[in-house]
């Protein structure tokens, strides 16, 4: 990448916390955001009956889901530094969303469970309305640029940081506002727990035994510009982003592909771009699902492009802290992968169990420790074999 692209601004929320700092000092700490879901209609019988929520318990829950976007896109805007965008006219907005709070589905299976396919409330799918999510934030910010929502399942936070580099780095931008979310709902819940992904304990990446994720919050974003725009105006870079890849699996609708050919091969396209060699990462935050397909898929991918280096390099697995927070996954984990390079400190995995048997060795960071971070790895995959890995590296 001939354009050297930095972030200069960032927010998050998430079930542990409002804000980039207090999510940090939580997650350093090995702390969990979960909690029993008791606003949602579970069964007494349910066996799954927690995830990660970030408050607003009253709330319309399409609008709490806005209101949480428009803040973290506030808080990237203030550590920027920045009122508005420096040309509106070149300010791009790109934001990546998987399910976008579909707050009113649940009346919807209801009426089609109670009334039949006839007679089915079919106006309550109308609450999926990114597009006028998206417009609401290009008004409120003056963004005048190009408009983009991402929708590629749990990649669509990493796929958007990917198409607001490419955005600036071919010139039709100059700055990009980059969000990514998903709000934790009932729709989502009931969907992932009918798959039986979701685990009733705690989450377990690349352990013996681990059953499944823990469900959400996530929203995020970033101030991604060019770094000589930053500088001269006076903005501080606190990370470059330096490289990214995307690939599909083409192998299954729900199923990575068995040895993560896919994941693999975005990892690759990552660091091509960069201009980096393997050895040259010194951490990866993982997508780690923590179920069993999915993580022996990720460490498998690992080891084709890091080869033996893959059972000592720093694994950084978030999910256990603060749940999977799907199409935001991207964007939230970015955020914090920046953390550790700013703060050159790794953040231990909340909850870990024995090693799986089928993994020969992992560093999967039982504590936090100081590190020397010149370039970590962030990765997202989803289904549909959607995947998308990203390169930070120190200003």
């Amino acid at each position: 990448m001939n354009t050297e692209l930095v972030v200069t601004g960032m927010g998050l929320i998430t079930g542990l916390a409002r804000g980039v700092g207090a999510n940090w000092e939580r997650l350093l700490a090995g702390e969990t955001g979960f909690s029993e879901l008791r606003h949602y209609p579970l069964d007494p019988e349910a066996p799954v009956r927690s995830g990660s929520w970030a408050g607003g318990d009253d709330a319309d829950p399409r609008e709490r889901a806005h209101a949480m976007l428009v803040d973290v896109c506030e808080q990237a805007l203030t550590q920027a530094g920045l009122a508005e965008a420096p040309d509106p006219e070149r300010a791009a907005l790109i934001v990546g969303s998987s399910l976008a709070a579909q707050a009113s589905a649940p009346r919807f299976w209801r009426s089609l469970i109670d009334d039949g396919v006839a007679e089915a409330q079919l106006d309550a799918l109308q609450s999926y309305d990114v597009e006028a999510r998206l417009a609401d934030l290009s008004q409120r910010f003056d963004l005048r640029g190009e408009a983009v929502l991402v929708s590629n399942a749990c990649a669509a936070g990493a796929s958007a940081l990917g198409l607001a580099a490419d955005a600036i780095r071919l010139g039709r931008a100059d700055f990009a506002l980059v969000a990514g979310y998903d709000a934790l709902d009932f729709h989502t819940f009931a969907g992932f727990s009918s798959i039986q992904a979701l685990a009733a304990g705690d989450v377990l990446p690349f352990s013996s035994g681990r059953a499944g994720m823990k469900l959400g919050d996530g929203f995020a974003a970033l101030i991604l510009e060019r770094a000589e725009t930053a500088r001269a105006a006076g903005r501080v870079p606190l990370a470059r982003l330096v490289g990214y890849g995307e690939s599909a699996d083409a192998h299954h609708l729900t199923q990575p592909h068995p040895e993560g050919a896919g994941a693999a091969l975005a990892m690759r396209r990552a660091l091509e771009l960069a201009g980096l060699e393997p050895g040259q990462i010194d951490a990866v935050n993982v997508h780690a699902t923590a179920t069993p397909a999915n993580d022996l898929a990720e460490f498998n991918a690992l080891s084709d492009v890091f080869g033996e280096r893959a059972r000592e390099l720093p694994l950084v697995a978030l999910k256990p802290a603060f749940g999977h927070t799907l199409g935001g996954a991207g964007a939230v984990e970015a955020v914090v992968s920046l953390g550790l390079l700013l703060h050159q400190q790794l953040v231990p995995s909340a909850t870990l169990g024995e090693l799986d048997p089928a993994i020969p060795a992992a560093d999967r960071v039982p504590v936090a420790r100081a590190a020397e971070l010149s370039h970590v790895m962030s990765n997202a995959f989803g289904f549909g074999g959607c995947n998308a890995s990203l390169i930070f590296g120190r200003p």
